[in-house]
């Protein structure tokens, strides 16, 4: 029952970790990355809860049904088989493991006092599929092995996650629920247009809307949005630009009424040598106020472009 349990645990931390990039990857196409990681909110973290679910039940479901145990199991030397020591076939392991669905509740704590009372140590996922977890005689080389490849999982997915953080343009979020009273002011400096540059990197195209497709095309172009409207994009794209230069998106609300001083910054992204993205910003708690703003872009130190944008009543 240790052996098991210690299996359980480290099963769960790969499927935990999992979600670190498949949250990145939903962040990214659907708004919530921060400068230090992702929050998840409405279709994002809907898909990534979905998506992990899924993946932990084919975890489970391949790694038994093919070999009788997860990278956890191998771990600890332990396998799950059918009561004559034959290997558990991918039927009888999507049964056992479909029913991790009850035997996981409070935490395996209904799997844990199944298998407890039962005389072959068989949880309630066992017992219907007529499997029984035993141990195993795997020599040390293959223990080691399986350890290396749950450390490799785990390392995998710290990588791909903080490639898509840092490699996304869509790194750029409001603070939600923060009043944009709170912001710091930009001074009157910014609200003087400047020369773009007349040389070098370029700002070809700059659109908003409500939403971009996967190649940075816009969808919903407006220079109008309502205060419930989910997330405001801009999708851009600039020429002659080298690995070097750096692209900011400063957004600033420049009148939404009483308590907000004029020219405020609300959020403000930089990021490195990209000629396509989008920056963004995702509505707040309490919606956006009404009033004008506007998204300044800068490359380098030169203000390439000002998009100007109200917020509206319907």
């Amino acid at each position: 029952m240790g052996d098991r349990a210690i299996a359980a645990v480290l099963d769960s931390v790969v499927i935990a970790f999992l979600m670190v990039p498949v949250g990145m990857w939903a962040a990214a196409h659907w708004g919530g990355i921060t400068p230090s990681g992702f929050e998840l909110r409405g279709i994002a973290a809907f898909f990534t809860f979905s998506s992990v679910g899924i993946l932990w039940l084919v975890y489970y479901w391949l790694l038994e049904g093919v070999s009788g145990a997860t990278l956890g199991k191998l771990v600890m030397n332990v396998r799950v088989r059918r009561f004559d020591g034959s290997n558990i076939d991918l039927r009888r392991s999507l049964i056992r493991n479909l029913l991790r669905v009850i035997d996981a509740i409070g935490v395996y704590l209904v799997g844990f006092l199944v298998a407890l009372l039962s005389g072959k140590r068989q949880r309630l996922g066992d017992h219907v599929a007529d499997t029984v977890v035993v141990q195993a005689s795997a020599g040390k080389v293959a223990r080691v092995a399986a350890t290396l490849a749950w450390v490799a999982v785990i390392a995998s997915c710290f990588i791909a996650a903080y490639k898509l953080h840092a490699g996304g343009p869509q790194s750029e979020t409001a603070r939600p629920g923060a009043p944009l009273s709170q912001a710091t002011p930009r001074g009157a400096k910014l609200g003087t247009q400047a020369n773009p540059a007349q040389a070098g990197p370029r700002l070809t195209r700059a659109e908003i809307g409500t939403d971009s497709t996967e190649n940075f095309q816009i969808i919903g172009a407006s220079s109008e949005f309502y205060p419930d409207t989910p997330q405001i994009v801009c999708v851009w794209n600039i020429g002659g630009i080298d690995p070097g230069t750096l692209i900011k998106s400063v957004w600033i609300a420049e009148d939404v009424g009483e308590g907000t001083p004029s020219n405020y910054q609300i959020a403000e992204k930089s990021i490195t040598g990209l000629n396509e993205g989008k920056f963004f910003m995702t509505i707040p708690t309490n919606g956006w106020p009404i009033g004008k703003y506007r998204l300044e872009i800068y490359i380098g130190d030169n203000l390439a472009k000002q998009l100007p944008f109200t917020v509206k009543q319907r």
